[in-house]
């Protein structure tokens, strides 16, 4: 047994010394490890790290490797983070850690060779853990190895009882494939998000593939939500097995949807001219399966000339309705076209609107009446004489 123990641990070790093309400790780039022990607070470094020639030149992908080390850990708010050249947080909670004596968390680094990178080292500790700890045995390396990520997308706003297309995408920057698990909808521990409220109605709620190198694959499957609501969707994960011979899982972002509820007749307001009288256009849009006919009433009444008007709307088409105004006086005007259907009353945007009528102003006043008294006067003279 011991004898088959040890031939297993040499072929992994073989296999991932034939993988990796360059590899450092991070203390070789100034890092002297990040320990933190006073609760509720946030300790980060940051260094930078720029590659040899020789490494630049290896084919492969940059990993990094974090040696994470909870102290007495709880399920609190503590954690390690990770930000490249500025980008955005990657959070490692103690679970996303694989631990077998020590415990450790790979993030790739797509863009290791291209550039000078920066990297910020967080160590997080909330209240009831006793520390957290990034140690320097922490390194980096070019791996000839997938370099996988994972994105799962939504549309912004869809209409109750509509179906919502979502879409995960893989994609595999590396230097070799990479067999895959795809779990579209992923309910991870730390973010739980209630489901019930839309089922899965087209398209399976996982997929097992192969991503070649430099390939991106896509996943569509459709989801109907029950309820009208605001949603942050669950992540979607995606499984595989690391070139250091452990089970890796990312988790995608949180799409957001909104849903809402479509109402049967829509009524928008347009105005057409902008001189007095004006004319306005209504335009009603029917979302229901047969046809609507009705009345829309263009408000205030007293102002238009033909407020009243009957429409007749197809199912699921629009149409469009003109009313003009009178000459209007002086004074504010808020113009709203409505429409009753039963009981429910549907209303547009409003269109505000102040005339003013001036008169002739005043320094036109004055001067004709000073052309008259000169005229006046040049009659006097010449009659006169």
């Amino acid at each position: 047994m011991y004898q088959r123990f040890t031939i297993c641990l040499i072929v992994v070790l073989v296999l991932i010394q034939s993988a990796f093309a360059y590899q450092a400790p991070l203390a070789d780039f100034g890092f002297n490890g990040l320990l933190n022990e006073t609760k509720e607070t946030k300790s980060c470094k940051e260094l930078t790290i720029t590659l040899p020639d020789s490494a630049v030149l290896e084919k492969g992908t940059g990993i990094l490797s974090i040696n994470g080390e909870f102290l007495d850990p709880k399920m609190d708010s503590s954690y390690i983070s990770v930000s490249v050249n500025g980008g955005e947080e990657n959070v490692l909670w103690p679970e996303d850690f694989v631990c077998n004596g020590t415990c450790w968390a790979r993030i790739f680094l797509v863009d290791l060779k291209s550039a000078t990178t920066k990297i910020n080292l967080c160590a997080a500790l909330g209240g009831l853990s006793k520390s957290v700890s990034v140690t320097n045995n922490s390194f980096i390396g070019i791996y000839d190895a997938p370099s996988l990520s994972i994105t799962n997308s939504a549309p912004g706003r869809i209409f109750l009882g509509e179906r919502a297309k979502m879409t995960i995408t893989v994609t595999n920057s590396g230097t070799k494939a990479a067999e895959v698990f795809v779990q579209f909808v992923h309910p991870d521990t730390r973010a739980k998000v209630p489901i019930a409220s839309f089922d899965i109605v087209e398209g399976d709620s996982s997929a097992t593939t192969i991503v070649g190198a430099g390939e991106e694959k896509k996943f569509d499957y459709y989801i109907k939500p029950s309820i009208v609501s605001s949603y942050n969707l669950p992540s979607a994960a995606l499984f595989f097995t690391n070139v250091f011979g452990e089970n890796q899982f990312l988790l995608s972002e949180h799409p957001t949807m909104s849903v809402v509820e479509q109402k049967i007749i829509q009524v928008s307001l347009i105005a057409m001219e902008e001189k007095n009288p004006f004319v306005f256009k209504t335009i009603i849009k029917n979302n229901s399966a047969s046809t609507f006919n009705g009345v829309v009433i263009l408000s205030p009444q007293t102002a238009l000339t033909s407020p009243i008007q009957a429409v007749s709307v197809g199912p699921n088409s629009e149409q469009e309705v003109t009313f003009n105004s009178k000459e209007l006086e002086n004074g504010n005007y808020s113009f709203v076209a409505s429409i009753r259907d039963g009981n429910d009353i549907y209303s547009s945007n409003a269109i505000d609107l102040q005339i003013k009528k001036e008169g002739i102003p005043f320094e036109i006043i004055f001067a004709i009446i000073g052309i008259l008294i000169g005229a006046a006067i040049f009659a006097y003279l010449y009659f006169r004489k």
